[in-house]
């Protein structure tokens, strides 16, 4: 089998990237590198869902932590809205595609393309980059389909499921959702 290091945000889209991937023929193994996600008690449930699935699914995990949280606001640099999730991704896969080839792994991607509230575009802008810049390739497929089933996976598999993408202003932005759906009249 071919190998590819699969960037995972969190152990619920674990559960259908990876099965997608491993259809395609590919010898996965997971990386954990999000130093986004806040606050830290965050970040930790987040890794220990995504170690619980790795555990479950019999696949390797790599933890990689950077500098943490200081890469992530770094990256930002004042940026806001469409520019701070790029420049997130951008770090993200980044390190991700470094990994690879260091580690002689030919192709990465990551678990994000499972969520509809990506931005797709700039995933595939962002993994090209890096791909380029780390000679390696960047797998992309488009999981939104299957989002709803890795909610359904991820109650089965009793795998913590989080509610926002991860940085501060996201879980604010999921906070107003939330709100203005529910001051919705009937």
């Amino acid at each position: 089998m071919d190998q590819l290091l699969l960037h995972a945000c969190c152990g619920p889209c674990s559960t259908v990237a990876l099965p997608a991937w491993q259809a395609e023929g590919l010898a996965a193994t997971l990386l954990f590198y999000n130093p986004n996600i806040q606050p830290s008690c965050e970040h930790g449930r987040r890794l220990a869902s995504l170690e619980e699935f790795a555990l479950l699914a019999g696949v390797g995990l790599h933890v990689h932590e950077g500098g943490g949280a200081a890469d992530w606001f770094a990256a930002q640099n004042g940026a806001a809205g469409q520019e701070r999730c790029a420049a997130c991704l951008n770090l993200r896969l980044y390190a991700t595609a470094r990994l690879a080839a260091a580690r002689g792994v030919p192709r990465f991607a990551t678990t994000l393309t499972v969520s509809p509230y990506q931005r797709h575009d700039l995933i595939r802008l962002a993994g090209e980059a890096a791909a380029a810049a780390h000679g390696v390739e960047f797998l992309y497929a488009d999981l939104r389909a299957q989002f709803a089933r890795s909610g359904q996976e991820s109650r089965r598999l009793g795998l913590y499921r989080q509610r926002y993408c991860g940085c501060v202003p996201s879980k604010w932005e999921a906070w107003a959702m939330q709100r203005s759906r529910l001051r919705r009249p009937v």
